[in-house]
């Protein structure tokens, strides 16, 4: 797998994978990859198959010390095959370490979960009925870089 860094990708192709990636579409509007990518503190890493295409990404806010995951997308027919470990491994490894890395997931996403606890987070918190479509909670959980894998 190849990667792309943020100048390389658009917005058009960010919002493709992220309605594919997911079962009810792209949580994410167009126009928040647009502005996503117009942001000065965002960080974004693409991976890219063979022939060139993006089929999975990753994106968050760096500000003072702090990464905060906004989203994380493989295309469905390339899940359940550890790219999406692979992407964020490799992701993380543009940060230094100490950086404290946050995300929030679906409680009922367990395969994303098992993976964020493979990779060491943990979890701090829990936002009842934070999702819509369908009401789910969330889970908060923390990462202190470098990882240190539970394998």
């Amino acid at each position: 797998m190849n990667f792309l860094n943020k100048q390389e990708l658009t917005a058009q192709q960010l919002f493709q994978v992220a309605d594919d990636a997911y079962l009810n579409g792209s949580p994410w509007q167009l126009k928040t990859f647009q502005t996503e990518l117009l942001n000065e503190y965002t960080h974004y890493l693409g991976m890219v198959d063979d022939l060139g295409r993006l089929i999975g990404f990753v994106g968050g806010t760096y500000l003072d010390g702090v990464l905060d995951i906004s989203n994380v997308a493989i295309m469905q027919a390339y899940q359940k095959q550890h790219l999406g470990e692979l992407l964020l491994r490799t992701w993380f490894n543009m940060f230094v370490a100490q950086t404290t890395v946050l995300l929030e997931v679906r409680d009922g996403n367990e395969g994303a979960k098992r993976l964020y606890r493979r990779l060491g987070f943990e979890t701090y918190r829990k936002r009842k009925a934070y999702y819509n479509h369908p009401v789910e909670d969330a889970v908060l959980m923390m990462l202190q870089l470098p990882i240190r894998s539970k394998e």
